[in-house]
């Protein structure tokens, strides 16, 4: 026998069996820890549907009696972990776009002319004389219960005050008191 050969088939022996082992060798933890790069919501998403079809083929072959009760126990505990681990990335994801929503929400509300519709109401925020609940700034009408919205002015600025008002927040001058009979 040729030296040569033998030396070059326990190297290949030896290159194959560390091959074969390579998965056996890899730590959960760094697979559990390794992020999936690059992948965007929906592919996610796809991902996570995938391992439950996994899953749900892995349940009928399992009752086909395809797979025998120890690897369908270990395959199953695989699948998922799985899949609980692309949900959670999904979560993750979710709120991360949903906090950029409410970010920009708030961006949006506290726009100038939002300001300025708060600065001429004079406590920054009505209620309604019945059922007090909150009234939006410009509305005619109680949302909840219907009651027409009375609105005074200031007679010395014209500014909105509300009607148990004494002074103006505005200007700051007494308003007369209507009495009603």
């Amino acid at each position: 026998m040729n030296p040569f050969a033998l030396i070059l088939g326990f190297i290949l022996f030896v290159g194959s069996v560390f091959y074969v082992a390579a998965p056996l060798r890899w730590d959960e933890k760094k697979l559990k820890a390794k992020k999936p790069i690059g992948l965007t919501h929906e592919t996610m998403k796809d991902n996570h549907q995938a391992v439950i079809l996994a899953l749900r083929d892995l349940d009928f072959d399992y009752r086909a009696s395809k797979i025998s009760e120890e690897d369908y126990g270990n395959l199953r505990t695989a699948l998922l972990v799985r899949a609980a681990t692309s949900l959670q990335i999904i979560d993750e994801t979710s709120d991360a776009r949903l906090e950029k929503l409410i970010q920009a929400r708030r961006k949006q509300q506290s726009s100038p002319s939002d300001s300025a519709q708060m600065q001429n109401t004079p406590s920054g925020n009505l209620s309604c004389a019945k059922c007090q609940s909150p009234l939006a700034v410009d509305a005619n009408f109680c949302m909840k219960c219907g009651t027409p919205v009375q609105r005074t002015f200031c007679p010395h600025c014209g500014k909105p005050t509300l009607a148990e008002d004494r002074y103006c927040p505005n200007c700051g001058k007494s308003i007369p008191q209507v009495t009603q009979v």
